[in-house]
């Protein structure tokens, strides 16, 4: 179940980035806090466990604005003066996946407008700034899928990360030290519908007490919490929201200062056309749970990105034969995406060799496309997808010039396999299309 390369190599990448010195003289809080994840996956700050196949990659970025994310309060939580007022931020990130269980990532946040009090003047002098273009903290991370979510409906990986010092300290938009940390993370599905995942992450932070008159106002290694909710719609559309926090450990759930957690919802567009396949949309909303430093009143954001997940070889050509009166009998599997009705580019040649046949042999007057499926997921739900897969065949193989009245779809879920469900070559065996000669 889990691979030894695979933990080998996460074993390794995490021993580097703890081994680095953080020896900086200078720290401050970030209020940067929204850090998509890089191989833009069912959810936007919270990570899921698949990764990019090989050499699949995804690019994108995210743009929000954030309002009032730090500003100075009583200790009832009245607000004094604003500390960041205005915030509106671009994450730019690109992932690579090295293997079908490895993925590399990076995002840099840059900061299109900011407006920032000095906290440093008396309040009664104090003046509005704005900063434009800077940049914040660059992180790098890794992911290393341990169980396959795919194969089990549960899964698990690992996220070693670093983030870099090339914010702008001086208003906040970084710590100004290196801070490595890592991600456990831990996702399942139900029934191919409702997705759902829980994010633990520990971060190495120097430790900095950043206001003398303030005991609270310290910067040290902190305990991450997130989670969250994908349930696709349909093949195009989904909706998803997620909650996050990152708190000081040795102060956790008692200084909000030092504790900022923050909820999200939105809705997610991938159309399947072919032209524009791989491209995500997505719009959403929030605002804070506590009062921590990075917690804004409320915050909307855009996000766009394109994912490439690379197809596998192609298969040996299609050898199509035909035993009259009883099936249309193909020796390869028609592909289709995972738990969609869309046919993948890769079975294209077989479906065209079926198409070839038809057209040569008229005799074979009426022809039903049979979709079959393994029992995974429910009864109803199975032969809902065993339809819809039919019907895509039968449209594809009219597209290539089939008379409608010679095809027929019927979908027959789960009730008829051909193998055993209880292997993992039976069920694959089980998700199959047919050809039956009717007449």
């Amino acid at each position: 179940m889990f691979n030894s390369k695979r933990v080998l190599a996460t074993l390794s990448f995490l021993t580097l980035i703890f081994s680095v010195s953080i020896a900086e003289a200078r720290h401050a809080p970030d209020v940067i806090t929204l850090n998509p994840t890089t191989d833009s996956g069912k959810y936007l700050t919270v990570h899921q466990s698949k990764t990019l196949p090989q050499w699949g990659f995804n690019a994108g970025g995210t743009f929000d604005y954030a309002y009032e994310p730090y500003e100075r309060a009583t200790p009832a939580g009245t607000r004094i003066v604003g500390i960041v007022d205005d915030l509106m931020v671009g994450n730019f990130f690109g992932a690579i996946g090295w293997t079908d269980w490895w993925t590399m990532g990076i995002n840099m946040p840059i900061v299109f407008w900011e407006t920032w009090y000095d906290p440093n003047v008396p309040i009664a002098t104090v003046t509005k700034e704005t900063k434009n273009l800077k940049f914040g903290d660059l992180r790098v991370e890794m992911k290393f899928q341990l169980l396959d979510i795919d194969r089990y409906h549960v899964g698990l990986a690992l996220v070693p990360f670093m983030y870099f010092p090339t914010g702008y300290w001086q208003t906040y938009l970084g710590n100004g030290m290196w801070s490595p940390g890592a991600t456990l993370v831990f996702d399942g599905d139900i029934k191919n519908r409702v997705f759902l995942s829980l994010n633990v992450s520990y971060r190495n932070y120097a430790k900095t007490r950043y206001d003398a008159t303030n005991a609270n106002a310290v910067i040290d290694d902190t305990l991450g919490l997130a989670g969250a909710i994908n349930v696709r719609i349909n093949d195009d559309w989904a909706v998803f929201g997620e909650v996050w926090s990152e708190g000081v450990m040795s102060s956790y759930f008692k200084n909000q200062l030092q504790n900022p957690s923050e909820f999200l919802a939105g809705g997610k567009y991938t159309p399947q056309f072919r032209s524009v396949k791989g491209l995500g949309i997505t719009l959403a909303g929030g605002r804070a749970i506590t009062t921590g430093i990075g917690d804004p009143d409320f915050r909307v954001l855009l996000g766009i990105n394109y994912r490439y997940d690379r197809e596998p070889p192609p298969p040996p050509p299609a050898e199509v034969e035909v035993a009259v009166d009883e099936k249309i009998i193909i020796t390869q599997k028609i592909h289709f995406e995972f738990d969609r009705a869309v046919i993948r580019p890769i079975s294209y040649p077989i479906l065209d060799d079926v198409a070839m046949l038809l057209m040569q042999n008229p005799q074979l007057g009426l022809v039903r496309v049979e979709g079959h499926t393994d029992w995974i997921g429910s009864d109803t739900y199975n032969q809902q997808l065993s339809e819809r897969r039919a019907n895509s065949v039968r449209n594809y193989l009219i597209n290539k010039g089939i008379a409608p009245q010679r095809l027929q779809a019927a979908g027959y879920g789960e009730s008829r396999p051909i193998a055993d469900n209880n292997s993992v070559k039976g069920r694959a065996r089980n998700r199959r299309t047919e050809f039956t000669v009717v007449q």
